[in-house]
């Protein structure tokens, strides 16, 4: 059992959310010709996928001297490939008005999510959710390309990117104790959500979609409980996620408190994304 964080103070939880991203995005140095720098004050994971979800830099700290030089610095990796990429910023980024820099440097505030934690020891046991909705946990091969179809669409992946994360989340195998544990809900036996819960930094990480047309009726709080359930059944005690503002009210609805923010830049000169996660054939993972 891995070490299970049970200091619940709000400092402690702000710095849990933060690392359960880090460490899940760590996890994409082993795609492909993918490079995950790990330096004292900066971690900067490359994956040559183009999609900026799949590119970023995170926990810079920097001191206010030559601090634009050591933001170009470590955006030119990504600018010399034209690169799509996000530079996340919160509580561990320093100097604290790091974005202001980021902007002086021709980066553009993309948005913002909140940082969020729930004990799980206070989780409802259900919620209401449409009564042809099922939920399975993802155990083989056949159900994780099915799951990634939603994934791919909710999260608009190309096709290079969809077909990178299957054998990504393939290498990591099905069994209960390996650090993703997706989940596919199936709305009238049609793949409709998912949820891929993420273990890192002793909590559990949630990362839910719907597909559009699907939403508003309750899926998504269904498809994020389900795995907490399991997680605090594994003797987790928090739950971690990270979200738009239309996303605060499933998460209220789970017992969730922000703790933090997370602010997302990204550059404007670079970086042509590609968009064709809507045309993959059904099945075909992202």
């Amino acid at each position: 059992m891995v070490d299970v964080l049970k200091d619940l103070s709000s400092e402690s939880l702000a710095e849990a959310i933060e690392w359960n991203l880090f460490g899940l995005y760590a996890t994409f140095g082993r795609i492909p010709n993918a490079r995950v720098d790990h330096h004292p004050n900066v971690m900067r994971v490359r994956t040559g996928l183009h999609h900026e979800l799949l590119n970023g830099i995170f926990r810079a700290q920097f001191p206010t001297d030559d601090i634009d030089v050591s933001i170009r610095e470590v955006l030119e990796d990504f600018r010399s490939r034209s690169l799509p990429m996000i530079w996340w910023t919160g509580p561990s980024s320093s100097p604290p008005e790091l974005g202001k820099y980021l902007e002086n440097m021709g980066l553009i505030r993309a948005g913002s999510l909140t940082g969020s934690a729930v004990d799980l020891d206070t989780l409802p046991e259900t919620v209401p959710m449409p009564d042809d909705l099922t939920i399975e946990a993802v155990r083989d091969e056949k159900t994780l390309r099915a799951w990634l179809a939603p994934y791919a669409f909710g999260y608009e992946f190309p096709e290079r990117a969809a077909l990178a994360l299957f054998d990504l989340f393939h290498g990591f195998g099905f069994d209960p104790d390996a650090p993703f544990q997706h989940y596919l809900g199936r709305w009238k036996g049609h793949p409709v959500a998912t949820c891929s819960m993420f273990f890192g930094a002793g909590v559990a990480g949630m990362h839910t979609t719907v597909v559009p047309t699907y939403r508003g009726q309750g899926i998504g709080a269904a498809m994020t409980l389900a795995p907490m359930l399991d997680a605090r059944e594994a003797g987790y005690r928090v739950g971690v996620s990270n979200v738009e503002s239309n996303g605060s009210r499933v998460q209220g609805r789970l017992g969730f408190k922000p703790y933090c923010r997370l602010g997302l830049y990204m550059p404007t000169e670079w970086g042509g994304l590609e968009r064709s996660a809507s045309a993959l054939p059904e099945g075909i993972p992202a």
